[in-house]
């Protein structure tokens, strides 16, 4: 997110770091622990009904919307899919 360079050494297993984000790398400690950093909660049965990758991202995107009262932005060209 900032780009400082940290303590951890690149050969060090991701299980032994403080601030590694599968997904993004490693954070320096302000970055994984700062208020820009937010998070939301999704139910592990979404995650284990849900075997296609690209409906997961289309339900955790409506979690999103939902938890912060927004409307979900339309995008006519997926609607068709995950519409049920």
């Amino acid at each position: 997110m900032c780009s400082k360079l940290t303590d951890y050494d690149i050969t060090t297993h991701i299980d032994l770091r403080h601030g590694y984000v599968e997904g993004m790398g490693q954070l320096c400690f302000s970055c994984y622990t700062g208020s820009s950093r937010n998070s939301i909660s999704v139910d592990e049965r979404t995650i284990m009904d849900t075997p296609n990758d690209m409906e997961l991202g289309s339900k955790i995107r409506r979690v999103f919307y939902e938890s912060r009262g927004i409307p979900m932005p339309k995008d006519p060209k997926w609607e068709k899919i995950f519409t049920r």
